[in-house]
């Protein structure tokens, strides 16, 4: 027995003498608490499904204020009133009866003299008992959980015992697969339930549990009650015992699955050197996933604050289950391989390009918040480089080599302080990098900037800056003078001393353009010492 009911208690030898003079259909509610209340005002004090035990002293005189905190009672959902009769009152009112009869509500008389502590502590030592009852069948439950989730097929032996314990109905619906019903249903009622928990996707007239495990939410597993079945709350419980099971049935795959790809590593090495064709590689990951067909791919470089080797093997499988669960929710297929300070990710897009980057962006937003992400069970990112998107599944190379160079000119140029760095965030600073391997981008910057550059070492000033600034203000003069807090009067001041310097067409293109490539060349080449 886990639970307690009005007809239980009526059962009880305090209640030898009491009768059910109206709401007899209410019977079955259950009980959690007894309270003695002689008050006006009850609905505050209840949390619900309580017995109230009363003599009804507050009411004996008034009806309007009996009829008051019956209702008060039906809408704190309370599971019936016991009053002593004969004491300060003689009879029930016909309408108290009938309104009670209308919610199907007890009302209970006791005919001979009762003394309420003996009843309080009876019942309340019979819930405490049934409390303690239900615990032991928990534990009973939780373990033979432990038990199947080591037989094959335990999926659906898990779902049998939560229905077989329940007594109803139960629906597992994944969120990528077909939903089981446990018993099987007919096709008419599938379509049925199916139907109803379209409509009503939160839960409303049943009882839904999602199945999560690594922030990911997998699947959701429902129980539906027979025609006018209540659930408990221990049916509650058993639900949610059984998700977290089957979250761990499903983790556990996972991990497999995951134990498997990281075999298959040498495949994606070639792959990442360029040695296989389009057509191979869409055949490789048509075996690995029969649904998959990319549209384009990212590389992604992840480097570790510590090497990769002082790792388990644990830690970077849980690490890939984390960011796996993550991208799929965006619409992305991920495989991973290691090297000896780095981890690299393909991250294949299965939907429109369209959104790709946004996507992408969400994606790596969502994994750097988790909360798994800040614990010990997986490594600890020192930075990850987001490379160019590709089209061809052959070119995922100059992905790669992007996702390099990101991780590279983001430690030259420290644009972006967030973990995560785009190569196409780097615009103008791509070509930057790179003249600057050899002479030609330092004669560059020089031939533009040198006069600007003298005059502020012998005049002690900072006329570069106000040329930086006028330029990102695209020659706004007002919005340039605001930004450098100064007036207008020194502003012009300062560009006539540039146009002396720079010519009266330095805001010119296409030599405009070459100043402010040569502005952006200084300040990298000044970061770099």
């Amino acid at each position: 027995m886990t639970s307690l009911t009005v007809h239980e208690v009526l059962e009880r030898d305090h209640f030898q003498h009491a009768t059910v003079i109206a709401g007899k259909e209410g019977l079955t509610r259950r009980i959690k608490w007894v309270h003695v209340m002689e008050v006006t005002s009850v609905k505050q004090l209840l949390h619900g499904e309580e017995l109230i035990l009363s003599t009804g002293f507050v009411w004996k005189d008034n009806v309007q204020v009996f009829r008051s905190i019956v209702k008060q009672l039906i809408q704190s959902y309370a599971a019936g009133l016991c009053i002593e009769i004969g004491t300060y009152m003689d009879h029930i009112p016909l309408e108290i009866i009938e309104l009670a009869n209308q919610h199907q509500f007890p009302i209970i008389v006791f005919t001979k003299e009762v003394r309420f502590v003996d009843i309080t502590q009876d019942l309340h030592s019979l819930l405490i008992a049934h409390h303690y009852q239900m615990i032991s069948d928990l534990e009973q439950f939780s373990q033979e959980l432990n038990r199947l989730l080591l037989l094959p097929g335990c999926l659906t032996k898990i779902l049998s015992l939560l229905s077989i314990k329940t007594g109803m109905q139960v629906i597992y619906n994944p969120k990528e697969a077909a939903p089981i019903f446990v018993p099987e249903a007919t096709e008419e009622k599938r379509e049925t339930f199916m139907h109803f928990l379209k409509i009503q996707p939160d839960g409303k007239g049943l009882v839904l549990q999602p199945v999560r495990a690594m922030d990911y939410h997998f699947a959701n597993l429902s129980l539906v009650p027979a025609q006018h079945a209540s659930v408990s709350d221990y049916d509650m419980l058993l639900l949610d015992r059984s998700a977290t099971a089957i979250a761990q049935y499903l983790l556990r795959e996972l991990y497999i699955e995951e134990k498997k790809r990281a075999l298959e590593t040498e495949w994606l090495y070639d792959w990442l050197e360029g040695k296989h064709t389009e057509e191979r590689i869409l055949s490789y990951l048509v075996d690995v996933d029969e649904t998959l067909i990319p549209r384009g791919l990212h590389v992604c470089t992840c480097k570790f604050k510590k090497p990769h080797d002082s790792y388990t093997s644990s830690q970077m499988t849980y690490f890939m289950l984390l960011m796996r669960s993550m991208f799929e929710q965006e619409g992305f297929f991920i495989l991973s391989l290691t090297t000896r300070n780095k981890l690299i990710i393909i991250v294949l897009n299965r939907r429109t390009e369209e959104n790709v980057e946004e996507r992408l962006r969400e994606a790596f937003k969502r994994f750097l918040q988790s909360d798994i992400l800040q614990k010990e069970t997986v490594p600890e990112v020192e930075k990850i480089g987001v490379g160019k998107h590709v089209r061809l599944l052959k070119d995922m190379h100059r992905s790669y080599d992007s996702s390099l160079e990101t991780i590279t000119m983001n430690d030259k140029m420290s644009i972006n302080p967030s973990l995560v760095t785009y190569y196409n965030d780097f615009h103008i600073y791509r070509m930057i990098f790179h003249l600057a391997k050899g002479k030609e981008l330092n004669e560059f910057m020089y031939d533009y900037l040198d006069p600007v550059i003298e005059y502020d070492v012998k005049n002690n000033s900072n006329l570069l800056n106000t040329l930086k600034v006028y330029m990102c203000c695209n020659g706004s003069k007002k919005e340039t003078a605001e930004q450098l807090y100064v007036v207008r009067q020194t502003l012009y001041h300062r560009l006539e001393k540039l146009e002396e310097l720079l010519g009266p067409d330095f805001m010119c293109s296409p030599k405009r353009l070459a100043i402010e490539f040569a502005i952006h060349a200084y300040s990298y080449l000044k970061q770099q010492g």
